[in-house]
């Protein structure tokens, strides 16, 4: 009698996977505001928290929104076609809300906050009552929200010269900025007239991401930039100081992930010359305790600097808990007494998005699996 083969059929990883980033990606759509309530139609929720009081405020803000856009407008080349359209959707609907967050004055710029009257500060009770607290348009929200919606090379000139113009103010450069950058032309995180020039590695990253993707011939500002990040990686005072570089993303593991990314899209050679040098300043995080978050991200990064072999896996974090980033109330006063207060939890603002943590796990599990690919029958 013949004998029987019997096939071992093995588990559809590759199916499980994609349904898992399928569903995945349609809880981060599901927090999307789809009505004018709270947020603005289009608009993630997130929250700010005043660490002296652990007092909670819902934060409609244009940040975490574009913040996400961009990461999946990133990650959209492995998508499926589902996901492809569950991603159009949720950039279309972003793109409904941004022209809230124009300003109104200046052509070009965003802010972090409707540019509406009393719109700063939401659901608060106090500082939203006086203009004096507005802030003014930013760097940051700028960037990426052009990333997002697409730009003319007009528009791009527009917003180098602003830039230019802005960080070329005779206003005195932040004491918080440690004194051997004090000279360098960087850009300001803000286009107020009459705050000091406030500079910041992450954000100086996410403007540098931004031209790098717009093919601008580097300028002055340009260059003494990537003098900037190159010096700070080289010095560790993103490790050692972490505050003086990054006011508002004061974690060495969030400047790495910020320097990391922009590498994939540089081809400028002193910021690619650190490649190593990042690489090993990641694993030398990883051994320590952080936050699950933060093992995320720097996983990630990993992967974009050419790790291939090293790389955890990691489960969706029970705790997503994490402040991306904080709001000092004191580092734009150029006081002796208020620099030595400004790094305390004190006098911070802290804001929290969970949909961004979410985005941030799908990136991670994507990159991933370009390197450990699930099984595909």
């Amino acid at each position: 009698m013949p004998g029987f083969f019997i096939k071992i059929i093995p588990k559809p990883v590759y199916v499980t996977f994609v349904f898992h980033m399928l569903q995945l990606l349609k809880e981060i759509q599901g927090f999307q505001s789809k009505s004018q309530g709270v947020y603005p139609q289009g608009i993630f929720p997130s929250q700010r928290c005043l660490t002296t009081t652990g007092i909670v405020w819902e934060d409609d803000n244009s940040f975490f929104t574009a913040l996400i856009v961009f990461t999946l407008h990133r990650l959209k080349k492995y998508f499926s076609n589902g996901e492809k359209n569950i991603f159009e959707d949720i950039k279309h609907q972003a793109q409904k809300a941004f022209p809230r967050y124009k300003s109104k004055k200046v052509e070009g710029t965003y802010n972090f906050w409707r540019t509406e009257k009393n719109a700063h500060f939401p659901n608060g009770n106090i500082f939203s009552k006086f203009n004096y607290f507005a802030l003014a348009d930013d760097a940051d929200c700028t960037a990426l929200i052009y990333i997002t919606k697409g730009y003319s090379q007009d528009e791009i000139n527009h917003l180098c010269e602003k830039l230019i113009h802005h960080s070329s103010l005779p206003v005195k450069i932040s004491s918080n900025t440690l004194p051997q950058y004090r000279n360098l032309k960087l850009y300001s995180t803000w286009f107020g007239k009459n705050i000091p020039i406030e500079v910041d590695i992450c954000v100086t990253a996410n403007l540098l991401y931004l031209l790098s993707e717009g093919n601008t011939t580097l300028n002055e500002y340009d260059l003494d930039s990537i003098k900037f990040i190159c010096s700070v990686i080289n010095n560790n005072e993103h490790k050692s100081q972490p505050f003086r570089v990054a006011p508002y993303y004061p974690r060495t593991s969030i400047i790495l992930y910020h320097i990391s990314r922009l590498l994939t899209v540089a081809d400028n050679a002193d910021l690619l010359s650190m490649k190593e040098k990042l690489k090993a300043d990641i694993f030398h995080e990883l051994s320590e305790k952080n936050h699950p978050m933060e093992r995320v991200i720097l996983n990630t990064s990993l992967i974009w600097l050419g790790e291939t072999k090293n790389i955890e896996e990691i489960e969706m974090p029970g705790d997503i808990n994490f402040p991306w980033f904080i709001a000092g109330m004191l580092t734009s006063i150029n006081n002796p007494i208020a620099n030595r207060l400004a790094p305390s939890s004190l006098f911070h603002l802290q804001f929290y998005c969970e949909a961004y943590m979410k985005t941030l796990y799908l990136e991670y599990k994507l990159e991933r699996n370009r390197l450990f690919p699930a099984h595909i029958l």
